[in-house]
């Protein structure tokens, strides 16, 4: 297990520096992989019970459980041949209110090199409280807003991430000739919520361009999609997903802006995710496992 050591934690910021092996969140490159990259972000920070996670257990146990409504990551292609072997992160944290009486907010992230302070990863999302029993966006707690939205303080804020969920990420029409690939939802892929876990979604979209590539079907990406860096993923999660449940993705790339895709999930032919995907053009070395 990664060492956790907590630098700061109060309502501006949440500093965290992590250390250790890296432990599972390798893929078939043999270095770090976008899906658990986002996973790790939250995962490390869970062992010393930080703020932002705290809030966000105690919203559940109130009944008003949060869910992510869309996340926006954007890499260094450095952090894909990050040594696994042996790193050092500082990761900073922090939480956006939304507007008074809202019933979202965002959750800001970035992941810094410790000695070079060299930024790895930035990754911001926008969550929403909801009823548990209704499903319904229902309002931030009181304590929540009191905790978050003091007039007297300014907020330095970390980057310019959170700027982009103020413009809706609206799916384009697929055209019925547009590149379909089928999955089917593991037992494994749930979470506590018994629900798909977010971070599932990138590695089934980056399986389903990954199987594009090789059958020709994409321009310049001819080769595992997952040895080409990818430089941002933009996920708007629209509905759920559920053991047993076979999902499909259909992919389109822009005709404008070739190392832009997009993948449309659908489940029962109702869409539940849309992501954007920006690669880049020069593939990674070849895994090393």
């Amino acid at each position: 297990m990664p060492v956790v050591t907590v630098l700061k934690d109060d309502a501006e910021t949440t500093k965290v520096m992590v250390e250790g092996q890296m432990y599972n969140f390798d893929d078939r490159t043999g270095f770090w992989s976008p899906w658990s990259l986002s996973d790790f972000v939250v995962g490390v920070s869970n062992a010393d019970n930080i703020s932002p996670v705290m809030d966000y257990l105690r919203a559940d146990e109130e009944n008003t459980p949060v869910f992510q409504k869309r996340q926006i990551m954007r890499f260094n292609p450095n952090i894909f041949t990050y040594s696994k072997l042996k790193f050092k992160f500082h990761i900073i944290h922090q939480i956006e209110p939304g507007e008074e009486g809202g019933k979202s907010y965002v959750w800001n992230s970035v992941v810094k090199d410790v000695e070079s302070q060299t930024v790895l990863l930035e990754r911001a999302v926008k969550l929403v409280t909801i009823d548990r029993t209704s499903r319904k966006a229902v309002e931030l707690p009181k304590w929540f807003r009191q905790k978050y939205q003091n007039p007297n303080h300014k907020l330095k804020k970390l980057n310019d991430l959170p700027n982009s969920f103020k413009s809706i990420l609206i799916p384009p029409e697929f055209p019925s000739d547009c590149y379909q690939w089928s999955t089917i939802v593991r037992y494994s892929d749930l979470d506590f919520n018994m629900h798909m876990h977010q971070s599932v979604y990138t590695k089934i979209c980056m399986d389903a361009v990954t199987s594009a590539a090789l059958k020709g079907k994409l321009q310049y990406f001819k080769r595992d999609i997952c040895f080409y860096p990818l430089e941002s993923v933009d996920i708007t999660f629209i509905g759920e997903s559920f053991a047993e449940n076979e999902l499909l993705v259909k992919i389109l790339q822009d005709k404008c802006d070739h190392t832009i895709l997009r993948c449309l999930v659908e489940n029962g032919r109702k869409p539940v995710t849309y992501l954007v995907l920006k690669l880049g053009l020069t593939s990674l070395s070849t895994s090393k496992l």
